[in-house]
């Protein structure tokens, strides 16, 4: 959207006013809107480059200016997406005349994430912009959404409303120098009340990029008034002077028709959660019927052992006839001279030989 704030800029094209709507800006008075979207068919561009673009020459008009108001000589632009509300006050920026000044676009898309994200976007509700005379419905953005607020705020705390925003309640407008409109005012910028106006959940923008250059040159000025003064009787009497301080040029085109896509999307996901949770489940399951298998192995193992040391104990005892070993008959009989040998006869005749203390049992 282009923005011309004038009393009645001259536009130097061939269709004039059919395709702009006129509205009205409190800072800058009367504002010229191309390809609004609203009351006509929204013109698309289907090649990039200044050639394929909208160049427009304007007349700003410097003898109309106001001595005391009017600090600046220009024009004021904002390009932002058909069907919403420009706010050239906050945003956009200038271009001055005796210049020409070229505007390179590049579309911007931006989706949001609702509750319980952080950014909590809306998918957009009614402001005070909402309806323009009963005519098409404007798009949702956050400064109307604010600006809606702030007339709220004073319709209901000065009983009229202020004359910088819509006023759908057909209030009384309240003075300029109302003291209540600026405590109000006040009031919003120290954050007294607060105006709960999320993002747009999916918002389309612009990026511009902007260059300038003197116009017109010194060798296509004689070109350039001739030119001029074949538009028309208020031209006649135009000369270099005049160009310098009230003509400006004005080309806006895209730079590329590929797009810049923002996607915000959640660090970690439920599906993620889920996928995570089942991953962990598997790894843990899988561990633990290692660890059982392991551990089984290692009963088998230690009961192997067990069995070995019992059965090779007994297997390796030296039992006597009547179930008395050698140590019970040393400790029986008395002890054993040290490195002797001492026969002991048994019962049935037979004699057995044992040294003390025994030599260690040969397993073999």
């Amino acid at each position: 959207m282009i923005v011309l704030p004038s009393k009645r800029p001259k536009y130097i094209c061939e269709f004039c006013f059919r395709n702009f709507t006129e509205s009205l800006n409190y800072k800058y008075g009367n504002c010229f809107t191309f390809n609004s979207g609203r009351e006509m068919e929204i013109w698309q561009s289907s090649k990039s480059g200044p050639l394929y673009g909208l160049t427009l020459d304007l007349n700003i008009e410097q003898s109309d200016y106001i001595e005391a108001l009017t600090q600046n000589a220009g024009v004021r632009v904002l390009v932002t997406s058909a069907n919403k509300i420009g706010f050239p006050e906050d945003s956009g920026f200038s271009i001055a005349p005796g210049y020409s000044t070229s505007v390179g676009l590049k579309f911007l898309k931006i989706s949001r994430l609702k509750s319980p994200y952080k950014s909590n976007c809306t998918d957009g509700f009614h402001t005070i912009y909402s309806a323009n005379g009963g005519k098409a419905q404007t798009r949702y953005s956050v400064k109307a959404c604010q600006n809606g607020c702030i007339q709220t705020q004073i319709a209901s705390t000065c009983n009229c409303s202020a004359a910088a925003y819509p006023n759908p309640w057909n209030n009384t407008i309240c003075p300029s120098d109302d003291k209540c409109v600026d405590k109000v005012l006040g009031d919003y910028r120290d954050e007294e009340f607060t105006c709960d106006c999320p993002q747009s959940c999916v918002a389309f923008d612009y990026g511009v990029t902007i260059s300038q250059s003197k116009w017109p040159s010194a060798r296509y000025q004689a070109t350039s008034l001739t030119n001029l003064k074949n538009k028309g009787a208020g031209f006649k009497n135009a000369d270099a002077d005049f160009q310098a301080e009230n003509l400006a040029r004005l080309e806006i085109f895209f730079e590329e028709l590929s797009y810049e896509d923002i996607t915000e999307s959640p660090s970690y996901s439920i599906p993620t959660l889920f996928g995570d949770v089942g991953g962990l489940a598997g790894f843990y399951v899988g561990v633990s019927m290692c660890s059982c298998a392991e551990f089984f192995e290692l009963f088998i193992d230690l009961l192997i052992i067990c069995m070995y040391r019992v059965c090779g104990s007994r297997s390796r005892d030296h039992t006597g006839y009547n179930g008395r070993t050698i140590e019970n008959l040393a400790v029986g009989n008395g002890s054993f001279p040290a490195n002797k040998k001492r026969s002991v006869n048994f019962s049935n005749g037979e004699m057995f030989t044992a040294q003390y203390p025994l030599p260690p049992p040969d397993y073999q």
